[in-house]
């Protein structure tokens, strides 16, 4: 005769039971997100009949209403409120979770990816093979963009940002620099009756008050967000526009206008998670980074 057939213990009852709870837990979160069934399964890839039967089997197991219907959306009630904060946050840390788990399968030898800003990701890719080198021969990537890539969750390794970093868990931040701007103008073109660009407010606030004021009332030519853009339409263009100093002082056929100004720098950050910095190759980026950033202070400051 065969062995009786092993009974569920208590435990593996707990541990189906939890797990259970964590896909219950998912789905609360995703309705709570989007507003909707359908939306949530799209999320999920579930279908719509699968999200709404396992809402309602978690609301009699909880015994009690998450969501109230309401025109074309689900609306919580004050319980599933608080409970889908909870759900958000167990749904970050999930996210952190599985993070730190690829960070740490990644290959010793996996590129480290760098986000930055457009201007930014110009001053490294000037210094790429260096910094590949100072690292120890590992392969960077540069991921120029203004999107605030997401460290904690995998998106890059290492971010160059213009604002303070996050103070949320294991994020880390150093100030490294700053980066200064002034007023250049082609050495074949007069400033008194160049054209003027200036930038999108929404871009910097700061660097437009100061080309509107240094304007006197000329007209507006063009309005150019990125910084690296403005300094190729004054090249191209012969117009007048504020750029950045490490860029346009090292270019001949330029002359700087003016002391760069304090009030349209910004500062620079280096900033890392303890998701990435688990591999040997991120941390000796960032001590490459550091040293890059130290030694071209004063190009990035506009004092050089």
């Amino acid at each position: 005769m065969g062995e009786p057939a092993a009974t569920p213990s208590r435990r593996d009852a707990q541990i189906s039971t939890q797990g259970s709870l964590w896909a219950d837990i998912e789905i609360l979160h995703a309705i709570a997100s989007s507003g909707g069934l359908a939306l949530a399964a799209a999320a999920l890839g579930l279908s719509e009949t699968t999200v709404a039967r396992r809402l309602k089997a978690f609301e009699a197991r909880l015994g009690l209403p998450l969501f109230r219907r309401g025109a074309n959306r689900l609306i919580p009630t004050a319980i599933g409120l608080s409970l889908a904060a909870d759900a958000a946050a167990a749904a970050e840390a999930v996210a952190r979770f599985e993070a730190r788990a690829t960070s740490a399968r990644a290959r010793d030898d996996a590129p480290v990816r760098v986000t930055a800003t457009t201007s930014i990701s110009l001053f490294l890719t000037q210094h790429a093979t260096r910094l590949s080198a100072a690292a120890g021969g590992v392969e960077i990537v540069i991921l120029s963009t203004r999107e605030r890539l997401d460290l904690a969750q995998g998106e890059a390794e290492i971010a160059i940002r213009m604002r303070r970093p996050p103070e949320g868990a294991g994020y880390f931040g150093q100030k490294v620099g700053r980066l200064a701007q002034a007023f250049y103008v082609r050495r074949d073109s007069d400033p008194a009756t160049a054209p003027i660009i200036s930038v999108s407010r929404d871009v910097s606030s700061r660097i437009e008050q100061h080309i509107l004021a240094w304007a006197a009332g000329r007209p507006i030519a063009a309005r150019v967000g990125d910084s690296a853009a403005r300094y190729e339409s004054i090249r191209s263009s012969g117009a007048v526009s504020m750029a950045p100093c490490f860029l346009a002082d090292t270019d001949a056929a330029l002359i700087r206008l003016e002391e760069p100004p304090d009030e349209t720098a910004d500062e620079i950050f280096l900033v890392s998670h303890e998701t990435g910095r688990q591999r040997p190759a991120v941390l000796a980026v960032l001590e490459a980074l550091r040293k890059l950033f130290r030694e071209h202070r004063g190009r990035l400051e506009g004092r050089s």
